[in-house]
């Protein structure tokens, strides 16, 4: 999944750069209708995969074991 989400961000990568290169209307439409909902799909993705994966968990971070205090 991660790198279908790769796939899609390399496309909207791609269409950013061709309204950067040629600064006509047809790049804007372009990036309008293929680039950006590529990038939220993209984005999409990859948070769900991150999810699934266990990444964005509030207690699957690596903690440090704690001390017990001796006196």
């Amino acid at each position: 999944m991660i790198r279908l989400a790769c796939l899609l961000g390399l496309v909207a990568v791609a269409t950013v750069v061709r309204v950067a290169v040629r600064t006509d209307g047809a790049g804007a439409i372009v990036f309008s209708f293929v680039g950006f909902p590529a990038l939220a799909a993209a984005l999409a993705i990859y948070g769900a995969a991150r999810l699934r994966a266990g990444a964005l968990r509030w207690d699957g971070g690596t903690r440090l074991p704690r001390e017990e205090e001796s006196s």
